[in-house]
């Protein structure tokens, strides 16, 4: 039994071909959460047939399309989807090649009408037919953009047909007639997302330095990776967190600690061009209003980065007579830990054990 029905396929591109494992690890769950913005922002009763790669095939079964209502769908997932980059740039606090450049991703959409059949295997059921593969091949094709709507012919208004934005394909099927809008416009719509401060505590409690044998850019994986803080960090328990985003300032996660649970947030800070800092903040330490702890890498030659430790704190009225405590405290938990560090380093761990 044949069906009408809009197909619709939201289309991320934009990353190159990367080389370095956490390249790779980190573009993964970039492209992850922007599927799941895009899913999150579908308004017209779209139903999900699979995810593909970079891309989402959806569908709508419908006798009668109203453009208006398509359009629509894309404005919304368009902003949606370039809000949240715009708002990564600002908060991502890793340089590798995905996270640096995730703000080159581009959006596409290419919509089709016609008739389908449905599939079954085993408990689901998925659209099926020549329809659904001429939407696929036209993935491929001569629009000379990199955002746009595609609409191939069914779904075109009249007056599009003799417009310059229209094209004939020629496939494997046959050829097809489309027309192509473009998107980039309707980032001037973008909310304003402003930069999280840099706000740090006034008191410097103290710092550390270690020169460790490790690239500058793996070092940096190994610690604002929650999946690796267990491996080096003493006295945490477990740590929960949101497993399918890469760190960022700005997000929280939970450490237990002695059983008892620790908030802490993600935190960044200036640093010199050639230096990476990665920061936590906490509220939860008695006596402080909040305390940051600051990891500044610097890369040196031969594979070794100097690594650099800060403890800030703000006390709370009074609090400053336990400064010589937490001094030594820190200094003792953060040398134990970095001991650990360096330990697991030199045990031949990289992040390539894990992130495949």
């Amino acid at each position: 039994m044949t069906q009408n029905a809009i197909l619709f396929i939201p289309d991320i591109s934009g990353f190159t071909e990367f080389v370095h494992n956490t390249d790779i690890y980190h573009s993964r769950h970039i492209i992850s959460e922007l599927l799941e913005l895009l899913i999150d922002s579908i308004s017209m009763d779209l139903k999900l047939a699979e995810i593909e790669g970079d891309a989402l095939f959806l569908y709508k079964l419908e006798d009668e399309v109203n453009l208006n209502e398509v359009n629509m769908q894309i404005e919304q997932m368009y902003l949606a989807f370039h809000s949240h980059l715009k708002r990564y740039e600002y908060q991502r606090i890793c340089n590798c090649g995905a996270c640096s450049s995730a703000y080159n991703l581009t959006l596409k959409f290419i919509v089709h009408y016609g008739e389908i059949e449905f599939i079954k295997i085993k408990d689901s059921k998925k659209p099926y037919g020549s329809n659904v593969i001429k939407v696929h091949r036209l993935l491929k094709n001569e629009v000379p953009l990199e955002e746009y709507a595609m609409f191939t012919e069914p779904l075109m208004p009249s007056s599009y047909k003799t417009s310059p934005n229209t094209l004939t394909g020629i496939y494997d099927f046959g050829s097809i007639n489309y027309s192509y809008e473009p998107l980039a416009h309707l980032k001037n719509q973008l909310p304003e997302i402003k930069p999280i401060p840099d706000d740090i505590p006034k008191h410097k409690l103290f710092d550390s330095t270690e020169i460790i044998q490790i690239p500058i850019l793996e070092l940096y994986e190994v610690i604002s990776n929650f999946d690796y803080r267990l491996l080096w960090v003493k006295g945490v328990d477990k740590l929960e967190y949101e497993k399918n985003k890469v760190n960022r300032s700005g997000l929280k996660h939970q450490c237990l600690i002695n059983k008892k649970r620790v908030e802490q947030t993600t935190v960044k800070k200036e640093v010199e061009p050639n230096q990476l800092v990665y920061g936590e903040s906490t509220q939860e330490i008695p006596y402080t209003k909040r305390v940051h702890v600051y990891y500044v890498l610097e890369e040196l030659e031969k594979g070794f980065t100097k690594l650099n430790i800060e403890v800030f704190v703000d006390f709370k009225p009074f609090g400053i007579i336990m400064k010589p405590f937490m001094k030594k405290n820190f200094q003792k938990i953060i040398s134990e830990n970095i001991k650990e560090l360096i330990l697991l380093i030199d045990s031949g761990f990289t992040t390539e054990q894990t992130n495949n």
